[in-house]
């Protein structure tokens, strides 16, 4: 069942009435539970079956690690329900990945054929998110950052709860489990908070991200032979779909969340304004960041064990990153690129604390922008390697991203020169204090904050023109969103 259709409109309303009808804090919560399987039912049907199992192995296993005091003995609890978890989600996403691997093995070592033989394996939708949802209880528990969920029923509402069910944001049981302490009650400001959160999520996913996928669609499908201007600009229009499509679904999920009277995390703040790679993924999806740092990169030792070894952790973590976004060398290729981009940035910031002495503001401001810009590029370039999954392809279209070979049009020439003056303008601002200034806060504006402190007929006012908006704009058929897929 997708946001963006009519039928999730009227499921959700009919959820939101009878949730407001009921008195009783269980009875809540049942119809929650029942609601979300219900959601899952409708786009997976026989598959809800690998969501039961995920929520009733990491709750018994969570149950019995928090019984047990042998160190040894919790450890092999964790061992047999990750090993569960992670071995359903491997072979969904990941076996005929592995078969291709191996087959391409064979042929080049003893030029055998495709000895091993491919399934016709369906990835079930969501199994990456509420898989590492699922993990991270008896994580939590073993590590004893928490107690077990009260009841199986109140655990379930947890895994299962239906805004971020199949894309996020990776909630951690430490978060909601405590919000099913209390009834829900649905509250006017709860209510305008929410609806001005999914409005611009709609916006996003319907008015920009799905009216950028068919030329980005267009131009990847055979880049070979485009010129560097347009292999360039199309990896610029899915770095602004990709984020208006995911961060539209979380902020739909949140505010969906928020008008129940629940609080999910924010997973995006304003990542195209990062100035290193570190600060981009301090920005962007926020919650997987969070849970390969705290549940991979920590245990392999983090920054704990000297220089290599942290550089090396890195590495590691993002290149499983990269495998857990999907079953594909590019993924596996991004997410090495960003672990080798953020061991770059460890290295070459190590030992800088703050502004260096000398330096003076000017100087501060002109390297803002030069550090925004020059992380862009890096970033936007890992874009391309995520998007095209043609490895020919993927060759192709880097060379032509990195080494520019001036083939253009004279409209992508007025293109360039616009972009060379956005370029100049921001360095020329930065000289001014007050222009920085007012530029800055402008980008970082709490819009969100804003709208739900103005009187009620202006945002009145903001949604309306968002339907207004979403209406004219909204193409006629909607894709997916594309974060479905992992």
């Amino acid at each position: 069942m997708l946001f963006t259709s009519f039928l999730f409109v009227v499921f959700f309303l009919a959820v939101l009435l009878v949730v407001c009808c009921i008195r009783t804090r269980t009875y809540q919560h049942l119809f929650l539970l029942a609601a979300s399987l219900y959601f899952f039912w409708a786009s997976s049907h026989f598959i809800i079956v690998l969501l039961l199992i995920a929520v009733i192995v990491s709750y018994y296993s969570g149950a019995m690690i928090h019984r047990s005091s042998d160190p040894r003995h919790r450890k092999i609890i964790l061992g047999v329900a990750a090993a569960l978890l992670l071995g359903i989600l491997g072979y969904f996403k990941y076996y005929n990945f592995g078969i291709s691997a191996a087959n391409t093995t064979l042929f080049l070592l003893f030029n055998v054929k495709d000895p091993l033989l491919y399934l016709n394996i369906i990835l079930p939708i969501g199994i990456s998110f509420y898989t590492f949802q699922a993990l991270s209880y008896p994580l939590d528990i073993y590590r004893h950052n928490m107690y077990p969920a009260e009841s199986l029923q109140e655990y379930a509402l947890y895994v299962t709860y239906f805004p971020q069910l199949v894309a996020g944001p990776i909630v951690r049981a430490i978060e909601f489990l405590p919000q099913l302490k209390k009834k829900v009650v649905i509250t006017p400001e709860n209510l305008r908070s929410g609806l001005t959160f999914m409005a611009w999520g709609f916006f996003k996913k319907l008015a920009i991200a799905d009216n950028l996928a068919p030329v980005v669609n267009a131009t990847f499908s055979n880049p070979v032979g485009a010129p560097s201007a347009v292999i360039m600009f199309a990896t610029f229009l899915f770095g602004i779909q990709i984020f208006c499509d995911f961060s539209g679904y979380t902020d739909i999920a949140i505010g969906a969340a928020r008008m129940m009277d629940f609080q999910l995390p924010i997973n995006f703040d304003r990542p195209y304004l990062s100035r290193s790679p570190t600060e981009f993924w301090h920005k962007w999806h926020i919650t997987l960041s969070r849970f390969v740092r705290d549940f991979l990169y920590i245990p392999l030792g983090g920054n704990r064990k000297g220089v290599l070894r942290t550089h090396f952790n890195l590495i590691v973590t993002w290149l499983a990153c990269g495998l857990w976004h999907g079953a594909s060398w590019n993924f596996v290729a991004w997410g090495g690129y960003h672990g080798v981009l953020l061991s770059a940035h460890k290295l070459i910031s190590s030992g800088k604390n703050g502004e260096e002495p000398g330096v003076s503001r000017v100087s501060a401001r002109v390297w803002i922008v030069i550090s925004l810009l020059v992380t862009q590029y890096f970033v936007f370039l890992g874009w391309l390697i995520f998007r095209v999954g043609n490895l020919e392809h993927l060759k192709y279209c880097l060379y032509k991203f990195v080494i520019f070979d001036f083939n253009v049009t004279p409209g992508q020439q007025i293109f360039g020169i616009g972009v060379l003056c956005v370029v100049l303008g921001l360095f020329v601002i930065s000289l001014h204090p007050g222009s920085f200034r007012i530029l800055w806060n402008t980008l970082t504006f709490d819009h969100i904050g804003y709208l739900n402190r103005v009187q009620l007929k202006y945002w009145a006012l903001f949604v309306l023109g968002i339907v207004i908006a979403i209406i004219i704009l909204g193409p006629n058929a909607t894709p997916q969103f594309i974060y479905f897929q992992f």
